[in-house]
């Protein structure tokens, strides 16, 4: 194995990279401190500087099984390992790489028994973590006030477990610091809490939040296990730090004890607070380490000089953050434009035309986009890029997992994994005629009695009084299934898709039942790439950007324009970038601006997504949202240097300096 890594001799190997990085990435990627925090600016070759530096210790001959790299996406982490691929033209097997929650799902499946369940766990999505809760719930309090009714619909239950949970604070002091307006509810809280993980227990089950918390409750109560994976793991390599919360800074720190600990972020770039994301975590990471070596990498490919020279000039002015500047040696090009229109509605009219005079001129409209604080700031916009008959999608809505018919199918394979869970088993039965939800309370009753409900519902030793042919039609649809094992996927879900559940579909579906039924063929296609179902339904769970390609799939327009969150925009690159709904109350947002210095890390992210030309444009009038608002243009255009910008009517001329 040594041999074919070692396809260069150790000058050659050197060569190759200064040839390959610019000089403070071959610093970052060769450098030999236990601690080495890379403060990476956007468009700077973070990944690529990160994967050298795998690839490089593979090449020093460190055994792959004790590296750990941790990714945001599984995506991120395979395209790392295939370019590793790539650079040594052999990558040997063993490599830790994933995200956080697929790392900590292994973790969990190694140790299943340590911590209440088998191996062979589900994983709960949002949704099925709403629908357990509000079940537990509707006992808890059997008669609901409307206050406590609106309580329920909106999710806040679901919401105030998990954001204590990622945030490490005891859930009654977050709710008395966060959310003082339920206080009454703490001790209907406390009561949840312990429902929840039971029925979470008797449902093999965890979900997101547990991946992190039970990895890291499992390495802290074994002393044993703790010190095993501190010895076996000798380097730590984590990207997008800035994006960690608290509960991942603590698993870092506590598998880093003794190892290697390579961080990769960008402070300026942090902007995930409210999924508890906590920039303390990379700003304050020297501080844990004193011996650390902090690496800026900060030449940028992206981005011509005059995008730069804005962004630099917005972000300066946050205070607490690690100072840096970008550069690029890209050739000039055009200054960003302010447009400064009348009412919104002249500003959608702006931007439309525009982008028709870029299409015009030769741009594809794939190397387009429309970004905006909030999706309400796109409303105008769409009807106006409708009446020129532009095609466009649209990103940060609902994802392709949370549809109906997609989770349809994954609980009929969910039970086939895991026969013990219970929400799936609600989800199939409640498809079938004759059985509602008392029936399935029944049935289920029966059914959780026995060691495999599975096996149990095949033979016969459980079934409803009423649906009997609903429930006859389920079982067989199941027997065929286990008789095809795990190995197949695609197989599996064909079957789904021959039995009944197919006329359901239609029937439920009628307006695009065609689409929905693509859809379902797009997931048995990718299902063939895993080995087992355990693998795949994981994979499926724990990515959150797996369908995003198949989102343009489903429109016929080959070329698109992109209309996005700044938040779903992150990471992504376009040639020209309009960034719309640049007023007072709406960027920042009104409850933003009790974080300026994170809404501003959001603007910075906004225009840096842009290549060759970024369009910045506001309202004097706004009519989004309620009423008419005129509270001119945003903060982050007044403090703009006049001369990083062009505006065909100054800003200052309407009375605004």
């Amino acid at each position: 194995m040594r041999e074919l890594i070692r396809k260069y001799e150790n000058n050659e190997w050197h060569e190759k990279l200064k040839k390959e990085l610019n000089p403070d990435q071959y610093f970052f990627v060769t450098h030999e401190n236990s601690a080495i925090l890379g403060i990476a600016g956007p468009g700077s070759g973070k990944t690529r500087a990160l994967t050298y530096r795998v690839a490089n210790l593979l090449y020093e001959n460190v055994p792959p099984e004790r590296i750990l790299l941790v990714t945001f996406t599984n995506k991120a982490a395979e395209e790392m390992k295939n370019r590793v691929r790539e650079i040594l033209g052999y990558l040997p097997k063993g490599l830790w790489a994933g995200t956080f929650h697929s790392i900590g799902a292994r973790m969990l499946r190694r140790h299943a028994r340590l911590v209440g369940r088998e191996a062979n766990f589900s994983i709960l999505d949002e949704d099925d973590r709403e629908r357990m809760l509000k079940s537990i719930l509707s006992t808890l309090i059997p008669t609901f006030t409307a206050r406590d009714k609106k309580f329920l619909k909106k999710g806040t239950a679901g919401k105030i477990l998990s954001l204590s949970r990622n945030a490490d604070i005891h859930q009654d002091e977050y709710i008395k610091e966060n959310n003082p307006e339920l206080e009454d509810y703490i001790p209907v809280f406390q009561q949840l809490n312990t429902l929840y993980e039971k029925r979470k227990e008797l449902a093999n089950a965890f979900d997101f939040d547990d991946l992190l918390v039970r990895w890291l409750g499992l390495l802290e109560e074994n002393e044993h296990l703790k010190k095993y994976y501190q010895e076996h793991f000798s380097y730590i390599l984590v990207d997008e730090y800035q994006d960690t919360n608290t509960i991942q800074d603590r698993l870092i720190l506590l598998l880093g004890e003794k190892s290697s600990i390579c961080l990769v972020g960008d402070d300026a770039q942090s902007i995930y607070s409210f999924r508890s994301a906590e920039i303390g975590n990379i700003l304050n990471f020297p501080d844990h380490k004193p011996s650390c070596t902090v690496v800026k990498l900060v030449h940028n490919y992206r981005s011509i000089p005059e995008i730069l020279e804005l962004a630099n000039a917005s972000i300066t002015r946050n205070k607490n953050q690690f100072p840096k500047e970008l550069y690029t040696t890209r050739p000039s090009g055009e200054k960003p434009q302010v447009f400064l229109a009348r009412d919104n509605l002249e500003e959608a009219h702006f931007v439309a035309d525009k982008i028709l005079e870029l299409y015009d001129k030769g741009e594809d409209l794939g190397q387009m986009a429309v970004l905006y604080r909030s999706s309400y700031l796109s409303q105008e916009l769409e009807m106006a890029l409708l009446n020129r008959a532009i095609p466009y999608l649209t990103f940060g809505g609902l994802k392709f997992l949370q549809r109906a018919h997609i989770k349809d199918i994954i609980a009929w394979l969910k039970i086939i994994e895991n026969p013990r869970d219970e929400l799936s088993w609600q989800r199939v039965s409640l498809m079938q005629s004759g059985i509602g939800e008392a029936t399935f309370r029944d049935v289920w009753a029966l059914l959780r009695a026995f060691p495999d409900p599975l096996e149990a519902a095949i033979q016969g030793k459980a079934f409803p009084k009423r649906g009997k042919k609903g429930w006859k039609i389920l079982v067989d649809t199941f027997r065929l299934l286990i008789t095809e094992g795990k190995e197949n996927v695609s197989r599996l879900i064909q079957i789904i898709m021959e039995s009944p559940y197919q006329e359901y579909l239609a029937e439920k579906y009628p307006e695009d039942y065609v689409e929905r039924n693509l859809g379902i063929e797009r997931m048995a296609a990718y299902g063939s790439r895993f080995a087992t179902l355990q693998d795949f339904l994981e994979s499926l769970l724990l990515e959150e950007t797996l369908f995003l390609e198949n989102v343009k799939e489903e429109n016929p327009e080959k070329d698109y324009l992109t209309l996005s969150t700044i938040h779903s925009a992150k990471g992504k690159e376009w040639k020209t970038v309009f960034l719309i709904g640049l007023n007072e109350g709406r960027f920042p947002s009104p409850l933003g601006m009790e974080n300026i210095d994170e809404e501003r890390r959001l603007f910075y992210v906004a225009v840096t997504r842009a290549k060759d030309r970024l369009f910045l444009t506001c309202a004097e009038d706004d009519f989004r949202g309620w009423g008419n608002y005129t509270g001119g243009p945003s903060i982050f255009l007044k403090e703009l240097p006049l001369d990083s910008y062009e505006c065909p009517e100054p800003i200052g001329d309407r009375g605004y300096y």
